[in-house]
């Protein structure tokens, strides 16, 4: 029994030990001076929180920066607004055309965005709304997986709850803010959370939407990360260790909403 154990653990160790592989290699390359040297790597090498001070205070990064975190955050408070409305109705309320709706929405989650991007790009270009904030926002307010998630969670409120708030005299919309959001909470962060991720690391869509490098988001950034003599790689990659931090702090603050959210949405109470 306990050499199994001690297998395990090696294992579990060796395994978390390969997936910061990565991460470990991103502080090396991110900690090389100015002339990309990796060979004086060391405690007079480690040059990290320069490369960063250099980064934060050099260029538009900062801009880049604002501009994800506006972005992300716009379309993740829009997205978790619409799939609790959206996501109740369809579960609790009854009203004509609710399971062609339904039916819509699981249609929706079949199809990619590149199917609907051209689409929505030309009548994004229709009403002038092409490099703007509304127009990298607007595209991705609602999602079909967060109204989905939402509905399937909401099938799990006691009917007899909702009813008993019926007799004595409480509006729909009073049940909804009062009952169900409180009742939803982590399907909501889960929705949320992905949410932020998905555009946290949108790149295609700025890309297409946003010449203006004003409006440009931490991906595209990135991706087009020059200097004088081509790319600078030990600044790049500074770079993205900084764009690592807020899904990170996001996802520690709300992981076990997102399990929770994943597991009893799918379980029948």
């Amino acid at each position: 029994m306990r050499i199994g154990r001690s297998l395990t653990a090696v294992a579990l160790i060796g395994f978390v030990a390969l997936m910061l592989l990565p991460l470990y290699s991103m502080v090396v390359l991110a900690s090389a001076p100015d002339d990309g040297d990796l060979s004086g790597l060391g405690f007079h090498g480690f040059a990290l929180f320069d490369n960063i001070g250099q980064i934060m205070t050099d260029g538009r990064f900062p801009r880049y920066l604002m501009n994800s975190l506006l972005i992300a955050s716009a379309v993740s408070v829009l997205d978790v607004a619409i799939s609790a409305a959206a996501g109740y109705a369809l579960a609790r309320l009854r009203f004509p055309g609710r399971a062609a709706l339904l039916n819509l929405v699981v249609v929706a989650l079949s199809l990619t965005p590149a199917i609907v991007m051209i689409p929505v790009f030309v009548m994004l270009s229709e009403i002038g709304w092409l490099n703007s904030y509304q127009g990298l926002i607007a595209p991705f307010a609602a999602s079909a997986l967060g109204v989905f998630l939402v509905r399937q969670f909401a099938l799990g409120i006691p009917v007899q709850m909702l009813h008993a708030a019926r007799v004595d005299g409480a509006s729909e919309l009073r049940i909804f803010l009062r009952i169900a959001v409180p009742l939803l909470r982590p399907a909501l962060l889960t929705v949320l959370l992905l949410q932020f991720l998905a555009q946290w690391d949108n790149l295609i869509w700025p890309l297409i939407a946003a010449s203006e490098q004003d409006l440009w988001t931490l991906p595209l950034a990135l991706s087009s990360f020059e200097g004088e003599h081509g790319i600078v790689y030990h600044l790049q990659t500074a770079a993205a260790l900084i764009s690592i931090l807020p899904p990170l702090v996001l996802f520690s603050f709300l992981q076990r909403y997102y399990v929770s959210g994943l597991t009893l949405g799918g379980v029948k109470r």
